[in-house]
């Protein structure tokens, strides 16, 4: 009987050792805590740090659970997040050096267009509704015009819920709000004169360019920073696109006749490594 008992024991001990181990190393409790702090706004309690804890654990036993079973295979989710780790991970182990002026300058000239601040207008309007009928409004709009090149009083408007005034506006900006008819039509006016009138999906508008701020570069110094983290971002894709165009060297791609070869038709497309792949 002791001889059995100590062999019990033994097994009960030795298997309580091939357990897998779960464990929460120091830093990773440092940064449970950090995050907790971060979204209340105070340090976690003693309590509330062991239920951080507790459930920290209980995930980590129920992903490797998941994946003993092989619940992460064929999982779109779980594929997409892969894929962006590894993704991230590839920029990590590809540092990329600090870009002098000189690179700086040569991205600043090919990219200016994408900097420059764009023409401002201030502009005033007068606003005819199609509630009066589409071609009354129209012919409303013609008549006031001719009162507004002669100074003669009154414009005959309605009332409208857009500015009928902007002190500051872009053309794309009038274009998102009126169509791109009453843009270039803004963008054609001659400052100081009634033009019009111009449809726009609210009715009939005669307009008067009042003043233009010309598109402007900015200096390339204050520029420096965004150009920099735009030198990082295209020299991170590109890093991207090689370590793809090598990972795809090392897989044989099929793919369903669905697609490949026509539909109703079971053939199969295959994209084969080319021969000095990795």
């Amino acid at each position: 009987m002791a001889i059995g008992a100590v062999i019990f024991l033994s097994a009960v001990g030795l298997k309580s050792l091939q357990r897998p181990v779960v464990r929460i190393d120091a830093d990773e409790l440092n940064q449970l805590g950090a995050y907790w702090e971060q979204q209340m706004q105070r340090p976690p309690t003693r309590d509330e740090l062991r239920g951080i804890i507790g459930e920290r654990v209980d995930e980590e036993i129920l992903a490797r659970e998941a994946r003993s079973q092989g619940l992460d295979k064929d999982d779109i989710i779980v594929r997409r997040r892969l894929a962006q780790k590894m993704a991230f991970a590839s920029e990590d182990t590809a540092p990329i050096p600090e870009p002098d002026d000189a690179t700086l300058q040569a991205l600043y000239a090919r990219t200016a267009g994408v900097y420059a601040t764009p023409e401002r207008l201030a502009l005033s309007q007068v606003y005819f509704s199609e509630t009066r009928g589409a071609d009354a409004a129209k012919g409303a709009a013609l008549a006031a015009l001719g009162r507004l090149k002669t100074g003669a009083p009154g414009t005959g408007g309605d009332p409208f819920v857009m500015p009928l005034t902007y002190a500051d506006i872009t053309l794309p900006d009038l274009g998102r709000d009126y169509g791109e008819d009453y843009a270039r039509a803004a963008a054609a006016a001659a400052p100081g004169s009634w033009i019009g009138p111009v449809r726009s999906a609210y009715g009939w508008h005669l307009l008067r360019v009042d003043g233009r701020i010309p598109s402007a570069q900015p200096a390339f110094a204050s520029l420096r920073a965004q150009l920099r983290e735009a030198w990082f971002a295209d020299q991170r894709q590109k890093a991207n696109t090689a370590m793809m165009d090598r990972l795809r060297k090392r897989y044989r791609v099929e793919i369903a006749g669905a697609i490949a070869g026509g539909a109703g038709r079971a053939s199969s497309a295959t994209v084969a490594p080319e021969p000095n792949a990795d």
